[in-house]
């Protein structure tokens, strides 16, 4: 009922009904706290029960996948997650028997009154709140050439030295993991694209249209490529050189070339596009530098599980480790058919720590992996939003 109405009903009914004194009033008081406080016990309640807005498929998927990369790693290594340390079988074990109880298909009630039984949950972040910082990557879908030609002429590399393996970030390979090289870890990425220090020793893999496309390829870690005879390949980080990463939107707001608000990766772009030559100046001040390998598989991360749309995240692997479960609750961008934001909605669901980012660093960041695509790449450009985190660690 509007104000008004509620207003006008109380001053029409005020001159025929008594105002409760004494006794009476004190009885009508206690009755509200009563109905107050059964309202507040059955809101608390409702709170206890954990909800998903996504299907279970793709956590089943997401959390499979990180199984399966971790059957390399030492199960007797000690893990970091936040103020806790546990062992890489202690993660083991938690999806594992996570995995279990999602596949009885229990009841809502039954489920939460499982889950609180076996899992701790421990929430992260920063602030008096403890809070995380979201930004969104997402896997893109590149033109591409296995050659040099007139149209395809900014080559990905491969790590120059021979019998590479992917090295897995935050899970420590068993003993006997090949080392990897040092020597190519010192060069720049100016000393690489624009002195072509690595030319004509047979490391490149792919060749793109441009420039632009390949340096956010290096942002996001991962892409598909499309060649011309129509086949599509996978291609994934491999390793880095030694130099830290410089976030080139920072970059560009403090020279005055775009605002705050065009920060975003759709923004970064708009303006390179418009101003080529600017590339190299912003380019060339992010120093660190990805290769890459070719696959006919999905995107992986840097824990060595494939990633899955919405269930994977990224964080900083020196305060929380690969394949750790954790519960989130944050909003997520609605968009349409033309690639535009409509608004935005509150979403809880489980998701599986499996992967990192250079510009993911400390407790209170991490990074929703969004899938591939257009639509996928539009919610991640524009992403940056607070959410709540709870680590699942086994209690047994």
């Amino acid at each position: 009922m509007p104000i008004s109405s509620l207003t006008a009903a109380r001053n029409q009914t005020a001159g025929r009904r008594p105002r409760p004194t004494g006794a009476g009033f004190l009885l009508l008081v206690f009755s509200l706290l009563a109905a107050a406080c059964a309202l507040a016990a059955e809101t608390s309640e409702k709170s206890k029960y954990i909800a998903e807005d996504l299907n279970r498929a793709s956590l089943k998927k997401a959390i499979r996948n990180q199984l399966e990369a971790m059957h390399e790693a030492d199960p007797a290594k000690k893990v970091r997650l936040g103020n806790h340390t546990l062992t890489q079988a202690k993660l083991r074990q938690g999806l594992e028997d996570f995995l279990k109880l999602i596949e009885q298909n229990l009841p809502n009630e039954e489920f939460n009154r499982r889950l609180k039984e076996k899992f701790q949950f421990v929430k992260v972040g920063v602030g008096r709140g403890k809070k995380v910082v979201f930004t969104g990557y997402y896997t893109p879908v590149i033109e591409a050439s296995p050659v040099r030609t007139e149209e395809y002429k900014y080559p990905l590399y491969r790590i120059p030295e021979s019998g590479s393996q992917l090295r897995l970030i935050g899970l420590e390979a068993k003993k006997g993991a090949q080392p990897n090289a040092a020597s190519w870890k010192d060069f720049t990425r100016e000393q690489i694209d624009h002195h072509q220090v690595l030319k004509g020793q047979g490391l490149e893999i792919a060749w793109l249209k441009n420039d632009l496309e390949r340096f956010f390829l290096h942002i996001q870690g991962s892409g598909w490529l499309e060649f011309p005879d129509g086949k599509r390949w996978g291609v994934r980080y491999l390793g880095a050189n030694e130099h830290p990463y410089t976030g080139i939107g920072k970059l560009m707001v403090k020279d005055g070339v775009i605002d705050l608000s065009q920060g975003s990766m759709q923004g970064i772009k708009k303006y390179l596009r418009e101003n080529p030559r600017q590339m190299p100046k912003y380019f060339y001040q992010n120093k660190r530098y990805i290769f890459f390998t070719l696959t006919q598989e999905g995107p992986r991360g840097s824990g060595g599980g494939e990633v899955v749309a919405e269930r994977s995240i990224a964080t900083d692997k020196s305060v929380y480790p690969a394949g750790a479960l954790a519960f989130i609750r944050l909003k997520i961008p609605v968009v349409d058919e033309r690639g535009e934001i409509t608004h935005w909605k509150n979403v809880s669901r489980f998701v599986v720590d499996q992967d990192t980012g250079s510009d993911i660093r400390g407790p209170g960041r991490a990074d929703l992996y969004f899938g591939s695509g257009f639509e996928a790449g539009v919610k991640a450009g524009h992403y940056k939003q607070p959410g709540d985190v709870y680590y699942l660690l086994p209690k047994s």
